[in-house]
């Protein structure tokens, strides 16, 4: 159950971390976060973790990959089940958002809202993501959110003993840059 909305909490945060890193030679450095959260009836919330998140850039594009199989709910046999039964990690290891430059305006830092497209699941779909970018140091930290339908890209709802999460998970990634 935990895995379909790490997926998406990844790819939520992928789509965001783009935006802001978008860089000739960029590469993501220091400490980096994805968190997603899921929710279902009776109050049940599901946030998973990790602290993987990769960005490189082209000449035209940002690309943020976050390898699935690290993401962590904080429960063994619900880590076991997000990345085998859901998410297939064997089969689709990353969540990747690829952004064109000009759809963030780089080189220019700042905050808004943007449109990329995140392979999930094997599956590829433009998404709307917010993004922040500030300068530091010789590159950027940048955050950013998306809400990603899980089943838009071919994973099953997760379901425990009859209860569901929603399809929506609410994504969030943070990372700094180095632009080289």
């Amino acid at each position: 159950m935990n895995r379909s909305l790490y997926v998406g909490l990844v790819a939520s945060a992928l789509t965001a971390g783009v935006a802001f890193t978008a860089h000739a030679k960029l590469s993501a450095t220091g400490t980096s976060s994805v968190e997603f959260k899921a929710t279902g009836p009776a109050g049940l919330s599901i946030v998973g973790k990790s602290s993987e998140v990769r960005a490189s850039d082209t000449a035209d594009s940002v690309t943020i990959v976050v390898p699935l199989a690290k993401l962590d709910t904080g429960i063994g046999l619900r880590n076991d089940h997000m990345r085998d039964k859901y998410l297939e990690t064997s089969k689709y290891p990353n969540a990747e958002l690829t952004v064109a430059k000009s759809a963030i305006g780089y080189p220019a830092v700042g905050a808004g809202e943007a449109t990329g497209q995140l392979k999930l699941h094997g599956q590829t779909k433009p998404v709307k993501f917010k993004y922040e970018a500030k300068k530091s140091g010789t590159g950027h930290a940048v955050s950013g959110t998306v809400r990603v339908n899980m089943t838009e890209f071919g994973i099953e709802k997760p379901s425990y003993m009859g209860l569901s999460v929603k399809p929506d998970v609410d994504v969030a990634v943070t990372f700094n840059t180095a632009d080289q």
